[in-house]
């Protein structure tokens, strides 16, 4: 990303000349070979739809990989894929080489227009629908519509016409059921930047883990720093009821635990790198892992230390994508999920920070461009590995 561009999406009254001119700049994919630029939904939902395929034999396609950005107010998978796109036209990535004839490639860069179009401190910064709704909520739904755990997230409501689209879209692929589905959804979570800060100034012998991001990062720089444990589970709660847990170690052990997680956030946040994680359903765990510690080894001098490239998302019971490929009885479905910092949380004050910060918009595009950097890496890495 440029600063031209940033300061584009910081001007959030004139946003809808930039999602036209994003419009305009993926509708050039017509002009590449072997890719088709497709418009679906209404005025009001645009929904920009490219497909990348060699073979147009239905029958020989054994292997659909679909790419999900800007569900919220996130831009990581959209600015990678438009990445991904000015590289085949520049000719730096060959579509001849990178492309097996067996596959096909579905990018969905930008679900959420409205979204992107009207980011306000009501909507989360972009985060919701129109009508207020979380559209990461309805993808179980949309492809098991008996799915009925986590049912709370819908409150009722209709699905969205996303989830209808997107739908459509792979329907053909979907019924045939020996096709290989591989979806990664690209997300951005502010826990990445919040929780290392609460950890680093809070953790005490009786801190309360109340999620489990907290306990993924301790459990992070015990593995780094090969710091044992004896006590056994290392996370427990005082009683089954509670709604937290706490740290089963020595004191001994606690402190040099607490000291190397002020030297961890030092080395990385220190130097602007960028804190990341992929999540798994168990149906995609083998493959994840395998993206997930590819694409960190390629990029690791610009992320954040990890023993955990990739975790498990059982931890959380909603009706997402990563979810869909254990809801679903359908065989060959492996949807993976990448979460990176943040870059937009409250637009308000990062427009006032921009604006009285002269360090702020240096920063704000190293941290945007390895953010963009890491999804293009985890599309690019996907397309060749499965």
């Amino acid at each position: 990303m440029d600063l031209e561009t940033l300061k584009a999406l910081l001007d959030i009254s004139n946003r809808e000349i930039l999602f036209n001119k994003i419009l305009n700049e993926f509708e050039l994919v017509k002009d590449l070979n072997y890719t088709s630029y497709q418009i679906y939904g209404s005025p009001e939902t645009i929904i920009p739809v490219i497909k990348i395929a060699k073979n147009s034999k239905f029958d020989e396609v054994n292997h659909v990989k679909i790419f999900i950005g800007a569900q919220h107010n996130e831009y990581n998978g959209l600015f990678a894929i438009l990445k991904f796109i000015h590289l085949l036209q520049e000719k730096k990535i060959s579509l001849t080489e990178l492309v097996r004839t067996d596959q096909i490639l579905i990018f969905l860069p930008l679900l959420n227009p409205y979204g992107f179009k009207n980011p306000n401190r009501s909507n989360k910064s972009g985060y919701y629908l129109e009508d207020g709704t979380n559209l990461n909520r309805f993808w179980c739904k949309t492809f098991a519509p008996d799915y009925s755990i986590g049912n709370e997230d819908l409150n009722g409501i209709a699905l969205p016409e996303q989830t209808i689209i997107v739908k459509q879209i792979l329907q053909k692929y979907w019924d045939n059921e020996d096709t290989n589905l591989y979806i990664l959804d690209f997300h951005e979570t502010s826990l990445l930047k919040r929780f290392p800060i609460e950890l680093a100034n809070n953790l005490n012998p009786y801190y309360k883990f109340d999620h489990w991001l907290k306990e993924g990062i301790i459990l992070n720089i015990m593995k780094l720093y090969n710091i044992p444990y004896y006590r056994k589970p290392l996370f427990f709660k005082c009683n089954p009821s509670a709604d937290h847990a706490h740290l089963n170690l020595t004191h001994k052990q606690f402190e040099r635990v607490f000291k190397k997680l002020n030297e961890y956030m030092l080395r990385n946040q220190g130097k602007g790198k960028l804190p990341f994680y992929f999540c798994y359903s168990d149906k995609s765990k083998e493959y994840c892992l395998k993206l997930a510690k590819k694409v960190y080894n390629n990029l690791k001098e610009k992320l954040w230390d990890t023993y955990f490239p990739a975790f498990n998302h059982n931890f959380i019971n909603h009706g997402c994508f990563v979810n869909m490929s254990n809801i679903t009885t359908r065989p060959n479905v492996y949807s993976m999920e990448l979460e990176s910092q943040k870059q937009f949380f409250d637009i308000i004050k990062e427009i006032e920070e921009s604006n009285s910060n002269p360090n702020y918009f240096e920063k704000k595009l190293n941290l945007i461009n390895v953010s963009i950097e890491l999804a293009l890496e985890a599309i690019k890495v996907m397309i060749n590995l499965f």
